[in-house]
């Protein structure tokens, strides 16, 4: 299976992407009657767990049902929206907070599967980093800060300021940068910004680098909310439901295996983004499992609302498959 290790660009915006729908043929067609692979494309972003679709890929549970999967990669999920909904991919992943903006802002895009959650309790997988000689050692030391976070409005900011609040700082003074992970270890070493947001392999690496995790902000605000899943437009939901539930039968078969497998998941993490050998043996893994914890997601909706993000209660019925 072939591999793209290209950034996604969103050239166009939302409201454009959502007049855009994908061509009926745009996933090849079935491909069960003629033995044919469908050529499917998945965009994800460039980080660690990356690497447990790859191993999906590698184990053949996608070509078992008939499809040939291409992974890209985006800066954040809100980079990947107008790709799928437009048709130019037809699966990605994306965190509840920009996926419920843009059913609030009339994206037709639905959820097809759980991808990655964070850690309810103990260590977790992303977090806020500060520099080991700030003197920020929590949350709340957070306030008037200039943080780094991969996407503006989205799930970063959101879980930052809730962990805030909850230990008893303003959050109304900070001021967010946004960046891609891979830049935001350069810009925290150069004092550019006091903090960055990332997950793995970015927060393992920080810490051993000396700096200080000052918060856990998911854990924090709504733990174990889930941090990507993956999503297709209403469109390709409509016009190919079999080309879905294959995806969503692999998907779900690769997610068991990456929860049953992590040190499988750090090797392909590794290939796929170019590390050296042995360099994630000791990094954090995120949940995977095939549960969409609904009820963090409808907890996450509500604060969106709380923050100015949605205008009107989330629309998560519109959102999650029918259970």
């Amino acid at each position: 299976m072939l591999r793209k290790w290209v950034p996604v660009l969103a050239a166009t915006t939302l409201a454009l992407a959502a007049c855009g729908g994908g061509d009926d043929e745009a996933a090849g067609g079935s491909g069960g009657d003629t033995g044919e692979l469908r050529q499917v494309t998945a965009g994800l972003l460039p980080v660690a767990v990356t690497g447990a679709l790859q191993a999906g890929i590698d184990q053949g549970f996608f070509e078992e049902r008939g499809i040939e999967l291409t992974i890209e990669t985006g800066q954040g999920g809100a980079a990947l929206l107008p790709a799928v909904a437009s048709g130019e991919m037809e699966f990605a992943t994306s965190n509840p907070v920009s996926l419920l903006q843009a059913r609030g802002e009339g994206l037709d895009v639905r959820v097809v599967g759980h991808w990655t959650s964070t850690r309810a309790e103990g260590e977790d997988v992303n977090g806020v980093v500060a520099r080991g000689d700030s003197g920020i050692t929590s949350a709340a030391g957070l306030a008037g800060k200039r943080i780094a976070v991969n996407t503006l409005n989205g799930m970063g900011q959101l879980t930052i300021d809730e962990a805030v609040r909850k230990d008893g700082g303003d959050p109304s003074g900070i001021q967010y940068v946004e960046l891609p992970f891979p830049d935001m270890p350069a810009a925290l070493e150069a004092g550019n910004v006091d903090a960055v947001w990332v997950p793995e392999p970015f927060l393992t690496r920080l810490v051993d680098a000396g700096h200080t995790i000052a918060s856990y902000s998911s854990q924090e605000s709504v733990p174990g909310h889930p941090t990507q899943l993956f999503f297709t437009s209403g469109q390709l939901a409509e016009s190919d439901p079999e080309l879905v539930a294959d995806f969503t039968e692999a998907l779900e078969e690769t997610l068991v295996w990456a929860d049953e497998n992590p040190d499988a998941v750090r090797t392909a993490a590794e290939e796929f983004m170019e590390a050296p050998a042995g360099s994630m043996a000791n990094i954090k893994i995120e949940n995977f499992g095939t549960d969409l914890r609904r009820e963090q997601i409808e907890r996450m909706g509500e604060l969106m609302v709380e923050a100015g993000l949605l205008d009107e209660e989330a629309d998560i019925d519109g959102l999650l498959p029918q259970e």
